[in-house]
């Protein structure tokens, strides 16, 4: 009995350790296939989470390279001799000013710029876009007859390599700045066709040569072409074509002839305290010559000459107020008679090292078309001193002289001084950080039509500040 209870036990304790062992090997064979099927739930689960992630990333790296983002902007403050705010100093009948502590405003130009580059438009070679450009400006003189004015300045899209044959060629529709060409140093738009249209440009000729087409209408708000807030009661719409052969090789440079057709179909003048004016219809055209000359690789000049009858004789989009009429009297103005002969010089040496340079020289003659005719001329230059790579000191002289018929004639001198910092020995390097001091003196018939707000009843003045500019 006792031999079989021990039989037994001995077969018990067998059982127990053999289920032991078994259950220890299916736990370990289910701890097993527990770690090998997380790692492949991991595996797959890291490769989706890396596949999207790298979706995502190329869709955000596509999207950062087709995105766009340029400007430009100015702003400061800046002081009389009394310590009110600025203002800028301007000669009667002038078309522009020298800009160099004389800019008694701040300015943005805040431009988007959407390219859609799909693989198959790439592999195509065909690129299209759009471009948005907002604008914001707000005066500093000193009075209450002033706003802080926004503006769509553009809004366009273009389409380049669509035409097989052409592939360079652009197709565009919206508004835009349109041959919107400046002088600098004065900000002077000579040529601004900027406004609503569409047109085609950028189709080759030959090996060099190029022509565009254009058909324009201005478009209109309280901004000038340089930024600068006007009155716009006298500011019309037209219907303009305009034509442009350029690229043509010529003395070393590049020649860039223009013609222009202006249409303008009368309007009327309204004002709730003056009689109205009816403005006549008018039909016009233009004609210009552009020649930019690489002197050496720090030396660039550019020299121009337009003129222009009608509706078309200002080198705008826009019809604007004639020179010498009074608008405020009723009646009617006739536009058909006016004419405009424009020459603009302009060079430029950018060496740096240690010495830049823009200077400037032009001659305007116009006719209002009423017997009155107008001339301006104007000289300047603005040399810069680099100390080193960032420091440097900016001079500008600018002499514009005006004549209206039975009218006032006379000079303005402008001079400013200006300590500067930039991030290079360069004449356009931006954002240049400076400090000003501008001294202004004027014939005494120009007495009360220059900065007449504080210096009315003189024939000099001085303004002194600070301000920055920079574009990208």
């Amino acid at each position: 009995m006792e031999r079989t209870l021990l039989l037994l036990v001995a077969l018990s304790v067998s059982i127990s350790t053999i289920a032991d062992q078994a259950s220890d090997e299916l736990r370990k064979e289910f701890e097993a296939y527990k770690e090998t099927s997380e790692a492949r739930i991991n595996a797959l689960e890291n490769s989706g989470r890396n596949e999207g992630y790298a979706e995502t990333h190329d869709l955000i790296d596509r999207n950062t390279r087709d995105f766009e983002f340029h400007g430009y902007f100015r702003a400061g403050l800046g002081v009389n001799d009394d310590g009110d705010p600025m203002e800028a100093f301007k000669a009667p009948n002038a078309g522009t000013k020298y800009r160099l502590g004389n800019e008694a405003e701040a300015y943005l130009e805040a431009t988007y710029k959407q390219n859609f580059r799909t693989d198959a438009l790439i592999e195509n070679e065909v690129d299209f876009f759009t471009v948005l450009t907002l604008a914001y400006v707000t005066p500093t003189v000193d009075n209450n007859d002033f706003d802080t004015t926004t503006s769509l300045r553009e809004a366009y899209s273009g389409g380049r390599g669509v035409w097989d044959a052409k592939k360079e060629a652009l197709f565009w529709v919206g508004n835009r700045f349109y041959e919107h060409l400046d002088i600098h140093i004065t900000d002077y738009f000579y040529r601004d066709m900027a406004g609503f249209g569409g047109g085609i440009e950028d189709v080759a000729i030959g090996d060099d040569m190029k022509w565009a087409i254009a058909w324009l209408g201005g478009s209109i708000d309280d901004l000038d072409s340089s930024g600068t807030t006007f009155d716009n009661d006298y500011h019309f719409n037209k219907n303009t074509l305009d034509f442009r052969l350029y690229d043509i090789p010529l003395c070393a440079g590049d020649l860039q002839l223009t013609f222009d057709i202006a249409d303008f179909s009368g309007d009327t003048l309204e004002d709730d305290t003056n009689p109205d004016v009816e403005i006549k219809d008018s039909t016009g055209w233009a004609a210009g010559a552009f020649l930019k000359s690489p002197i050496t690789a720090s030396m660039k000049n550019t020299f121009t000459v337009q003129y222009g009858e009608g509706a078309a004789d200002n080198f705008r989009s826009v019809i604007t107020a004639p020179l010498g009429i009074d608008i405020t009297s009723g009646g009617s103005i006739d536009i058909d008679d006016t004419q405009r002969l424009r020459i603009t010089e302009d060079i430029v040496i950018n060496e740096g090292t240690p010495l830049s340079l823009q200077a400037i020289a032009g001659y305007e003659w116009y006719d209002n078309g009423n017997g009155t005719t107008f001339d301006w001329v104007t000289l300047g230059a603005r040399p810069v001193y680099h100390f080193n790579t960032y420091f440097s000191l900016a001079f500008e002289a600018g002499a514009d002289y005006t004549n209206q018929e039975d009218g006032p004639e006379g000079v303005l001198g402008k001079f400013t001084l200006a300590p500067q910092i930039q991030p290079a020995a360069e004449h356009f390097s931006r954002p240049s950080i400076r400090a000003f001091v501008t001294y202004a003196v004027w014939s005494d018939q120009f007495e009360g039509g220059v900065a007449p707000i504080a210096y009315g009843t003189d024939t000099q003045g001085l303004s002194l500040g600070v301000q920055m500019e920079a574009w990208w």
